[in-house]
This record gives C-alpha cells, sequence and structure tokens, in this order.
C-alpha cells in the first residue's frame, strides 16, 4: 500500500488502547460507525483501556500534555481522528487468497482525508493516509490489480456504505482481465466482464455510487 502516499512515510501502527481513545476523541456518528467497522465497540467503552491509550500515545511521543492539561497529538494522530470522526464512506476490502485465507483493508473517506487501514495481530492497526492526489475508485483498484495479479486464484469482496447507501461487490481474475459482480444478500448478480484499467475504475464508481448495472 505504500504507493497510494506520495512524499514523506506518514503510516503509523496503532496498539488496541490507542485507538479506543482516538475512537472516543470526538462523539459524532460517523465515530460511532468507525468503531463498528473497526470492530472495538466494547474496547471504545473501557475506560480503562482509554486512559491506557493515551499514555501510550504520550510514551511513544504522538501525544502531550502541557501545563494547563491540553493535550496535542502529532500530526499523523490528527489525520486519524478527524478521519474516523468525519468520515462519510467506509469500504471493507477482502483480499481473499482461498476460502480459509486472507487479509482486510478498511478504506475510510471523509470530506478532506482518506484513511486505509490494515488490521495487524492483538487487534492492532496500520493506518496509512491516502495521497491527496489519488481518487478513492483508483486506490481501491489498485488494491484489487495487486492483490489478484500476486493470488491469481483468489477473489475481492468489496463492502461499502456511504451516502447512498450499502453495496457489495466481488471481483475475481480472469484470462482477459477480471470479472466483477454485484451482491445482494446471497444473490450474485449477473457478471461484469473488465478488460482493463479504465473499466475497472467505472465498474468501481458504479459500484460505490449504487448504479451499477443500472443502464443495462
Amino acid at each position: 500500500m505504500a504507493t497510494l502516499t506520495k512524499g514523506q512515510d506518514t503510516s503509523l501502527g496503532f496498539g488496541i488502547a490507542e485507538m479506543a481513545y482516538i475512537l472516543q476523541l470526538q462523539s459524532t456518528p460517523a465515530s460511532v460507525s468507525s468503531t463498528r467497522w473497526l470492530r472495538l465497540g466494547d474496547e471504545a467503552e473501557d475506560h480503562d483501556l482509554i486512559r491506557a491509550g493515551l499514555s501510550s500515545l504520550i510514551a511513544r511521543g504522538l501525544a502531550s500534555v502541557d501545563k494547563e492539561g491540553q493535550i496535542s497529538f502529532d500530526q499523523r494522530v490528527d489525520v486519524v481522528a478527524y478521519t474516523l470522526a468525519a468520515a462519510a464512506r467506509w469500504t471493507q476490502i477482502d483480499l481473499l487468497q482461498s476460502a480459509e485465507l486472507g487479509d482486510t483493508v478498511l478504506h475510510v473517506e471523509s470530506d478532506k482525508t482518506k484513511l486505509l487501514l490494515q488490521p495487524r495481530t492483538m487487534q492492532a492497526w496500520f493506518a496509512l493516509p491516502q495521497d491527496p492526489a489519488i481518487s478513492a475508485e483508483a486506490a481501491e483498484a489498485f488494491l484489487v490489480r495487486e492483490h489478484l495479479t500476486e493470488h491469481a486464484d483468489g477473489g475481492v469482496r468489496l463492502r461499502t456504505s456511504g451516502p447512498e447507501g450499502d453495496f457489495q461487490l466481488v471481483v475475481r481474475k480472469d484470462t482477459r482481465g477480471w470479472v466483477c459482480a454485484a451482491v445482494d444478500g446471497d444473490t450474485v448478480g449477473a457478471e461484469i466482464p473488465v478488460h482493463g484499467d479504465a473499466d475497472l475504475l467505472q465498474v468501481l464508481a458504479g459500484f460505490r455510487s449504487g448504479t451499477l448495472g443500472s443502464n443495462d
């Protein structure tokens, strides 16, 4: 995912306590949704864990407290906190190697920032701010292409929630490119052949807006 950023490395890892602290910084509908997507509902209400999260951020030099008790944060922490509290879209991207093996990336988008979050062991998260010059569809297309190039027998499952509603999409590799299909509950829609990068971007844009296949 490093190629989705430009300039200096702004990626950062967060432990479970640190994420619990960051999630409760701003009480917004978006922060509640972010907590649910990150599956940290209980942790974000655990006051002992939240206090430990602040202590950990301070110990790492990512937060500081002045004489008046005001807390300030490293800019990278500010970006993560803002994105999670102001998000307007969440897209979970399941990178499947097989029925049993895979990885997940959570793409969170606010009005000003976009963030890629990847779970690690012990409910830790790796956070990577997305280069603003790259569109959300292009970032997701990059992840799809890279995964299916490395795991040709695997697949990708995307689930998005935004202003237009909640939608799902599955993608697999084909001899001429990729094959995509919208998913509604347990029903997989008609296969859509995708022969190039431009087609993939168009499919992802339609998937995100809920218009995929609407003109068929």
